[in-house]
């Protein structure tokens, strides 16, 4: 072969093994977040659950545009280690803070098989982050304001009939999906009540309504977001919602 037809070839041999390194670096080595989504996606990764529930220790984070990539180099992560994901739009109407839903990850494992994040939606926009933690908070304590007597669809206020006792009710609601619901006996002890609970957007009424469950996963009540008593209707701000507690009644509740 012509010597320099040979060197054209041996250039164009190391070039091509060049692109194939590069390429299984960005796809194979290195870890990738994929945003296919219509909306730029931020990105924070924590090393321990703890940290991920109370937002501190933050070890990665990043932005990805729409239909973008957010790439980690290989040597910062280990190798079958656990990292805990929390991403959101700018508007936290997407978001991975969800409920129980198998597809929407908030773990991964770097490894030679899993080596690649989708991030994608499978609900409606959802307010729900916002409302219950106001935002990017990992807490929020609701207290309550008004009792009501429903008849109809119509709330009518009762709380000046309440003994201060009962006028004391409180909801804490955890990033961890865990709540406190602090009542008071008739002797003005508090009774904490540890629960979970379920928030779900209901599009069609645009409300986001809690389920809160005790530890045998029964329903102790649940709570309405948006609540405009004036109107009894549930068209207000997100900062009022009501809490419909079993066997003791309504209350509007606010953050």
């Amino acid at each position: 072969m012509n010597p320099r037809r040979l060197l054209a070839v041996i250039v164009l041999a190391m070039l091509s093994l060049s692109a194939c390194d590069k390429d299984s670096s960005v796809h194979g080595f290195d870890f990738n977040f994929e945003n296919l989504t219509d909306k730029p996606i931020n990105v924070k990764i924590y090393k321990t659950q703890t940290d991920y529930d109370n937002g501190t220790n933050v070890y990665l984070s990043g932005k990805m545009q729409v239909r973008g990539y957010y790439t980690i180099p290989v040597d910062q992560l280990v190798n079958g280690e656990t990292y805990y994901v929390d991403w959101y739009s700018d508007d936290l109407l997407y978001t991975n803070w969800y409920w129980s839903n198998i597809t929407l990850r908030t773990t991964f494992k770097s490894s030679d098989n899993d080596y690649e994040y989708l991030v994608n939606t499978v609900q409606y926009p959802d307010p729900s982050r916002t409302i219950w933690m106001n935002g990017l908070g990992t807490q929020t304590t609701w207290v309550a304001k008004d009792a009501y007597h429903l008849s109809g669809s119509t709330y009518s206020s009762v709380w000046s009939s309440l003994t201060s006792a009962q006028q004391n009710v409180q909801v804490i609601l955890n990033k961890d999906f865990s709540a406190h619901l602090l009542l008071q006996n008739a002797s003005s002890q508090t009774i904490d009540s540890v629960l979970s609970y379920r928030p779900n957007y209901d599009d069609v009424n645009n409300v986001s309504v809690i389920t809160l469950l005790d530890q045998e996963q029964d329903t102790v009540g649940t709570i309405t977001s948006n609540f405009a008593p004036a109107t009894s209707s549930f068209n207000g701000d997100d900062s009022t919602a009501l809490i419909n507690i079993r066997n003791i009644g309504y209350y509007k509740i606010v953050r």
